[in-house]
């Protein structure tokens, strides 16, 4: 649980602005609720040390992994949900990429390539499907 509650709220303002998919589950959201929710990028079974890190290098995707976090805590256990908050995810780093920088700016494309890669281990049976069978059994 995340209790950096200014932290929180401006990330939870950027999802609202940027209007990424599934921002509307953030705006009446309490910030308790959300805090709750929120642990940053990666799974909660991993070190927060690490998370920390991840946090730092995927920054500019924070409402993204917001909006992901909420999606995984009202996990109900199927695939299909499984793959749709994933390529949410990746959508949303999409978006997120594309408001960072012109696209006439090579960061932009490092970021698409940092997006499918978190894709594609949120979306990994041995690693994404374990926090999504976790988050279903809370």
């Amino acid at each position: 649980m995340n209790t950096n509650y200014p932290e929180i709220e401006d990330i939870r303002d950027d999802a609202i602005r940027l209007r990424l998919i599934g921002y509307t589950l953030l705006v009446y959201m309490p910030l308790e609720v959300l805090a709750a929710a929120y642990n940053g990028t990666g799974p909660e079974f991993l070190h927060q040390k690490i998370r920390d890190r991840l946090d730092s290098v995927c920054r500019p995707f924070l409402p993204a992994v917001m909006i992901h976090d909420v999606d995984y805590t009202m996990s109900d256990g199927s695939r299909r949900s499984f793959r749709i908050a994933n390529l949410h995810l990746l959508l949303n780093c999409i978006t997120c990429a594309n408001k960072a920088y012109p696209w006439n700016n090579w960061r932009r494309y490092a970021l698409y390539l940092q997006a499918w890669v978190m894709y594609r281990a949120v979306s990994n049976p041995k690693f994404g499907w374990i926090a999504w069978i976790q988050a279903y059994n809370k």
